[in-house]
């Protein structure tokens, strides 16, 4: 028995018979699955969890664990994007349909064990490789799954569905199939392991939606941020999206967990810094509106906005590198040395002239919205009496 959750994690995450074949992503896929990743955080966040760990591309394609200290329960998930139609009994199991009163499909085993490469198989033997942790899986898509249920309806529409709830003939099939995954084939399959769902999420466009949960769940938190909705999404969905693509092997979890792992205080770091920071961009604005007036070009104030809004979304998610912070330090320096004149333009381009020799490989527009966004911070510190 494997008393660490996380050995048990790492072990299931590197059995080569339970990774996924012929399963990769093409960018629409993997724009997909980054978005719905970031909405079901939102999704735990507004249902009060305390704590989770997600995995990308270590256990299937999604894995989220319950804790990301002493976990007790995971689910293991497969996000995937269809194009057209429904995605068929066929394609997630591998089966052929069933015939109402024809038992002859139920002694095939040569086909029943082609379960094991198919999506639901693969989800399946993941499921009952962990012994310790508590483990369930879904299958999500946009599309909905053109499967018979027992109530005569359809799991195309009636999502999630466990597959407790197919109809009698395609359950026992599935039954018959799955005997075949487990190693004591006496094992009853469970089927209430498993639910289909199908979630709301433009495959060509999953970005407005996301926006549209952003904003609504920081109306609700921080209405005064709510504007700031598409920058949080755009800033965390730069921060999860190298996680995973890393293709090597792993040598222990915590290295896993680094390499391919969000968490909770993850996520709630960048929304303590949505909190913490000042609406910097609305006092942004009144500045560039400032220098226009006092001679700015219209295409310089665009890009020291455009550069501005890079640098939050960067600082947002703790992602800044060493250059951006030693000119944010240098432009407190300064700041602190020179006190500010009547007019703006004049004191932006004293203040350039002095520290563009220092950063040859900074456009004029970076270090401008460098400078502004500490000026920012510095007169919000003055007038709130914080550092």
């Amino acid at each position: 028995m494997i008393a660490d959750p996380f050995d048990e994690v790492f072990n299931v995450a590197n059995r080569p018979d339970l990774a996924e074949v012929g399963g990769s992503h093409n960018q629409k896929g993997i724009e997909f699955q980054r978005h719905w990743s970031l909405m079901r955080m939102f999704e735990l966040e507004e249902a009060g969890t305390t704590d989770f760990l997600i995995l990308f591309e270590a256990i299937q394609d999604v894995a989220i664990l319950d804790s990301s200290s002493l976990p007790t329960a995971i689910c293991v998930y497969q996000v995937k994007k269809k194009d057209r139609k429904e995605w068929t009994w066929n394609d997630l199991t591998a089966l052929r349909q069933p015939k109402n009163g024809d038992q002859t499909t139920m002694r095939q085993g040569e086909a029943l064990a082609g379960i094991r490469q198919s999506p639901l198989g693969k989800l399946y033997a993941t499921v009952i490789a962990f012994k310790n942790l508590i483990s369930s899986a879904k299958f999500v898509s946009n599309a909905g799954c053109d499967l018979p249920l027992e109530n005569v309806s359809s799991a195309a529409v009636e999502l999630p569905t466990a597959l407790t709830s197919l109809a009698l003939e395609h359950r026992e099939l599935l039954s018959a199939a799955l005997t075949t995954v487990h190693a004591d084939k006496t094992v009853k399959p469970n089927l209430s392991l498993i639910q289909l769902e199908k979630v709301r999420l433009s495959v060509d466009d999953p970005g407005s939606h996301l926006v549209g949960i952003a904003h609504k769940f920081l109306h609700k938190r921080s209405p005064r941020h709510a504007g700031q909705a598409r920058s949080l999404v755009d800033a965390l969905l730069a921060r999860i999206g190298p996680l995973g693509a890393r293709t090597e092997q792993c040598n222990t979890f915590a290295e896993m967990k680094a390499r391919k792992g969000y968490t909770r205080q993850d996520f709630t770091n960048a929304l303590a810094g949505l909190q913490e920071v000042p609406d910097l961009l609305d006092y942004l604005n009144m500045w560039l509106t400032q220098l226009g007036n006092e001679g700015f070009g219209f295409m310089e104030v665009t890009a020291i906005r455009v550069a501005a809004t890079g640098i939050y979304r960067r600082q947002l998610v703790g992602v800044v590198s060493r250059e951006e912070s030693e000119l944010a330090a240098e432009c407190d320096a300064w700041i602190a040395a020179h006190p500010q004149s009547m007019l703006l333009a004049p004191y932006f381009e004293d203040a350039y002239a002095a520290l563009r020799f220092a950063h040859p490989t900074l456009q004029r527009a970076e270090i401008l919205a460098t400078f502004a966004l500490r000026g920012i911070r510095k007169c919000v510190a003055l007038t709130c009496g914080s550092s």
